[in-house]
């Protein structure tokens, strides 16, 4: 809404495929963002499973070492 009123400000006046395009604009964006927030917590947990799997590795050699 705020997107909308600050450009019908500006213009003063809009159309209804105007006023749809600055609705379809913002949902994109919206969009964008949870799906670039949705990325960066994935490689967030890549990064911890391959930090977790470092310090397995050496217990898991020590392990085969014993038998």
């Amino acid at each position: 809404m705020m997107v909308l009123s600050t450009v019908l400000r500006i213009k003063r006046t809009l159309n209804a495929a105007e006023i749809d395009e600055i609705i379809l604009d913002v949902e994109a964006r919206k969009a964008l963002a949870v799906e670039h927030r949705r990325r960066a917590e994935w490689r967030k947990s890549e990064l911890e499973a391959a930090s977790f799997r470092a310090e397995c590795e050496p217990l898991d050699a020590a392990a085969r070492a014993t038998f």
